[in-house]
């Protein structure tokens, strides 16, 4: 009985051992009171907050209802702390639940779309080295 439980035991520190640290400064995000959004493209948007805060919202994937749709919805309030973003998703009328990738606080529109141009010519430089 005693090999039991000690057997249990050392399973279940074994387990507890290999689990994934959680960092103390986590990456998160505080949405403040959004208001707005421009959609950008079918796989960013920019949600709109109180004191001209901008929140620069990417995609999983490309969600086609954004172009055609009048309003979005969010998976989070007006006002949220987002530790994960990929639990999160935008709400269209054609698309039922896209999925979120990132969602970063930016100074303004301009900047968020600098970032996501940036991140464009990037992803194409890796396409052209990988593809050689």
């Amino acid at each position: 009985m005693k090999t039991a439980a000690r057997f249990a035991a050392a399973i279940l520190a074994a387990c507890v051992l290999t689990l994934p640290a959680v960092a103390e400064d986590r990456e998160r995000v505080r949405v403040v009171n959004v208001n707005g959004y421009t959609v950008v493209d079918n796989q960013h948007v920019i949600l709109s907050g109180s004191a001209s805060r901008r929140y620069l919202v990417t995609l999983q994937r490309r969600c086609w209802g954004l172009r055609r749709g009048i309003q979005i919805g969010t998976s989070f309030g007006r006002t949220a702390t987002i530790y994960n973003p990929r639990f999160e998703y935008i709400v269209t009328r054609d698309d039922p639940r896209c999925y979120i990738r990132d969602i970063e606080q930016v100074e303004n529109e301009d900047a968020a779309l600098a970032l996501i141009e940036q991140r464009a010519a990037e992803a194409e430089a890796e396409d052209d080295t990988g593809s050689r």
